[in-house]
């Protein structure tokens, strides 16, 4: 009577389990992944949405001006970003200014999930002025994919689940796996936390190509030099409509007519200089959000290149009270990456701008650079260093990390980033940082020296 009762009760049991795991677990685990796709990609919707809305601003100003050139650059740089396939841009008048069109043609996997190309036009406004559209083409195969990988892994807890229930008969087995299950959860917590790190590392890589919020960063760089050429061309126009009326006239004079030629080169001078530092500013921007800018190597003088990226930064440091001071050898000649040399130059230099020093108080900022011999090989040293407020050390540790910033209304968080991806990834280097507060900061900086033409 004991044993059939007790085998009643152990059936009776074993129902119940059979029936949580079998009906129930399924719509819970259903259930659960609902919410969690759908979460999922509204989120990733929303983001795509501001993402979109960002470099349809970031168009805006060039569609206004009609800069051909600069919406060229802009469609080709967006479309490298992930999801998006084309990007059109037209003007008010529907006509076509710029456009980027990539062939996408879907995997097996991705017609298989569903996998579309959507359209978002957006209108582009000016100075609240509608100047124009752009449309963008994406496609949702990363979420998508995602959340047939999340799919899966709720597949296999629920055979995970099956499978144990089906094994309750032996007890041996039965411990075999509940110990094999907690190898499993171990595992799947592993992957999970591989899997975000590799989600963010796609982040910050596609933030850092994001040319919208960058342009935020250069934007009064950019309208000072804009709009000295714009004043400009305006007195340009004076002039010329001054000196036309009185040549109509019979009425101008040698002395008139050279100084309206001293005038018109000095205003062309003027736009010249600035002209200049507008495509410096664009140029730096390129390389920022395309790192293959900086891929190639070449023979340079590193005093030249110093004293370029300093006078292209003068603009900036004139209206500090910060003393820049190099020391580099007129002949230190290595075979190197310019492009991301300069990068660091400037990053390191915006950061001092920006963190080093309190508004308006003077400092210095020393550069040095000279070539050193460890073991067989020879190493570039570069040195930064600034004698401003100095850095705590619990913040030291996080200064290299993306959009990581002590002061979120100056910088975007990206410049030590971007500093540390160029010396480490593409240069091969290394870098540390050594800071006291109250004393300053310095960069330390090793480079392997390579041989080339």
């Amino acid at each position: 009577m004991k044993s059939r009762s007790f085998n009643k009760e152990g059936n009776a049991k074993r129902l119940d389990i059979y029936f949580i795991v079998n009906v129930i677990s399924p719509v819970l685990l259903f259930v659960l992944f609902w919410l969690v796709a759908t979460d999922y990609y509204s989120s990733w919707k929303e983001e795509l949405v501001l993402k979109l809305d960002s470099y349809a601003e970031s168009l805006a100003y060039p569609v206004w001006t009609y800069d051909y050139r600069v919406i060229e650059k802009l469609t080709r740089v967006i479309s490298q970003s992930a999801h998006i396939t084309g990007v059109f841009v037209y003007d008010d008048k529907k006509r076509e200014l710029g456009s980027f069109d990539e062939s996408y043609v879907p995997s097996i996997l991705e017609q298989v999930l569903g996998v579309r190309i959507q359209n978002r036009n957006i209108n582009l406004f000016y100075a609240d002025t509608f100047v124009g559209n752009a449309n963008f083409r994406y496609t949702d195969s990363t979420p998508r994919i995602f959340l047939f990988y999340i799919s899966l892994i709720f597949v296999g807890m629920y055979l995970i689940l099956f499978l144990l229930v089906k094994n309750l008969k032996k007890n041996e087995h039965l411990k075999a796996l509940v110990n094999e299950l907690n190898e499993m959860n171990n595992e799947l917590e592993i992957a999970f936390n591989e899997l975000e790190e590799a989600q963010n590392k796609i982040v910050n890589s596609e933030k850092m190509a994001a040319l919208g919020k960058l342009m935020v960063n250069i934007a009064h760089d950019v309208n000072t030099p804009s709009g000295i050429i714009y004043s400009s061309l305006t007195e340009q126009h004076k002039l010329l409509s001054d000196v036309k009326e009185k040549f109509d006239k019979d009425e101008l004079t040698e002395e008139e007519f050279k100084e309206f030629l001293n005038t018109m080169f000095e205003l062309n001078d003027m736009m010249m200089r600035n002209s200049r530092r507008i495509i410096e500013l664009v140029q730096s921007l390129k390389r920022v959000a395309m790192n293959e800018m900086v891929q190639s190597y070449a023979n340079v003088n590193l005093k030249a290149l110093v004293t370029d990226v300093l006078n292209s930064l003068h603009p900036r440091l004139r209206k500090t009270k910060i003393k820049v001071v190099a020391d580099i050898d007129d002949n230190l000649n290595v075979y190197t990456v310019p492009g991301a040399i300069a990068q660091i130059l400037m990053n390191l230099i915006d950061n001092a701008i920006v963190h080093a020093f309190e508004y308006d108080n003077p400092g210095e900022i020393r550069i040095e650079m000279k070539t050193i011999t460890s073991g067989n090989n020879k190493e570039l040293m570069f040195v930064f260093a600034d004698n401003g407020k100095g850095i705590e050390p619990e913040i030291q540790k996080r200064i290299f990390d993306p959009f990581f910033t002590t002061d979120p209304k100056s910088g975007s968080g990206l410049g030590l980033s971007i500093v540390h991806q160029l010396v480490f990834e593409v240069l091969g280097g290394t870098i540390e940082v050594q800071s006291e507060l109250g004393k300053g900061t310095k960069f330390v900086i090793r480079l392997p020296i390579k041989e080339g033409n």
